[in-house]
């Protein structure tokens, strides 16, 4: 036992390397810049929500930027550092809370065996988002933390948690409704008197004025994102795919030109991406109102499936926002590993994680000598494909167990 808690103390220690020996400030133009240097306005009380045709703005709450703020108070290298070093602890406070939900124990020949194929398939959006500066790992450990608070039950931390969330990106808003949808009425008034304080506190160093102005304009600035932003090929999300096959494809020649495109969206991209995304979540989440007491293993799906969800329904879903992938890819190896399937459902869903992984590889000009090719394989957008791979895998999963499970019938 003790060889196999060495071997995933020195995993962790190699991820970390590989992570620290990748930031640079030569890669963060449009995240960690953006947000060192709105930061550093809000600590100026000056302009932090300026449009900026939807690349390098700062979408985030002013809570946010006040948080921040302490950062630019030290030169820019050591605060990229410094806020990496932060997101290492949160990164690995994940694997903590899946520790203390007995999801993984450290221990077992088969959580090394996880571990290593979790950073196989994720490893590229980890660093990514690493090299970025972006906040998505920060997110990921808050919502992974208000997934241990509710399903223990202790709603005030939970909500605090899920509201602390909603200040950096709207991802959370998914477990609103899924907590709507379980009735957990309590947790959802502490979650809206929690996000009142947290938009109202920036107030006690800009003012009230200032404040409300600040909300204003980040109100403002989410709603005017350009559909340029949608046409990129490096966009993964439904809206992005809509976009791209039903206009984006058809005004250009080029994958990459999509930069010059003028034309807006039309309502059946917008009919299309509402329309999918509520399938995906029906399918998915059709039982949860009618069952009281879940089977805690599906609700483990329930989570992993909101994560998922956020991705596809978010309108921006670049790489680095795959790290959100981290708790989803777990709970599947976990239960393929540890046969919480039948025999055929683990083949299914095995089969499904594998294609995702193949897709995630195809995802790159190396495996193209012609880039008529390569182009043509992004325009599908593979690494959409492996996120929805994803969640047929959850769902192969869920109802998997739920067909064994005694509250399957009620």
């Amino acid at each position: 036992m003790p060889v196999i808690r060495f071997l995933i103390i020195l995993v962790a220690v190699l991820i970390t390397a590989l992570i620290l020996s990748n930031i640079s400030l030569k890669r963060t133009s449009g995240d960690f810049d953006v947000y060192y240097d709105s930061a550093r306005h809000y600590l100026n009380k000056e302009p932090v929500y300026v449009p900026h045709g939807g690349i390098n703005e700062f979408k985030y709450s002013p809570l946010f930027a006040l948080c921040y703020a302490p950062l630019t108070l030290m030169p820019k290298i050591s605060a990229l550092y410094l806020w990496s070093i932060f997101k290492l602890v949160c990164f690995f406070g994940i694997f903590l809370v899946l520790y203390k939900l007995k999801q993984i124990s450290f221990l077992n020949f088969k959580d090394l065996l996880i571990l290593i194929f979790l950073f196989a398939v994720i490893g590229r959006y980890i660093i990514a988002d690493f090299k970025l500066g972006q906040a998505n790992v920060l997110l990921c450990f808050l919502m992974s933390m208000t997934m241990y608070f509710e399903i223990n039950k202790k709603y005030l931390p939970a909500a605090a948690l899920l509201a602390l969330s909603l200040m950096i990106k709207f991802i959370p808003l998914l477990f609103v409704l899924y907590y709507l949808l379980r009735r957990r009425f309590k947790l959802l008034a502490y979650t809206a008197l929690m996000a009142a304080v947290f938009l109202i506190v920036p107030s006690f160093y800009t003012g009230l004025s200032l404040n409300l102005k600040y909300l204003h304009e980040w109100f403002l600035l989410l709603k005017s994102t350009p559909p340029v932003i949608l046409y990129s090929v490096k966009n993964y999300s439904l809206l992005s795919y809509f976009s791209w096959m039903l206009i984006a494809r058809h005004e250009i020649v080029n994958a990459f030109d999509y930069i010059f495109i003028k034309k807006g969206l039309t309502s059946a991209v917008y009919l299309a991406w509402v329309i999918s995304s509520f399938v995906f979540f029906v399918s998915f989440f059709y039982d949860t109102f009618f069952v009281k007491d879940k089977d805690t293993r599906v609700v483990y799906l329930d989570y992993s499936c909101l994560f998922v969800c956020g991705l596809l329904f978010n309108p921006l879903a670049y790489l680095n926002a795959l790290t959100f992938l981290i708790i989803p890819y777990f709970f599947v190896l976990r239960y393929l590993f540890y046969g919480l399937m039948n025999r055929r459902a683990m083949i299914t869903a095995g089969g499904f994680v594998f294609l995702s992984f193949l897709l995630t590889i195809l995802d790159n000009r190396l495996f193209f000598k012609d880039t008529r090719q390569f182009y043509f394989m992004i325009e599908l957008k593979p690494l959409m494909w492996a996120i929805i791979l994803v969640y047929a895998s959850l769902w192969t999963a869920k109802f998997s167990i739920r067909s064994k499970s005694p509250s399957s019938d009620m």
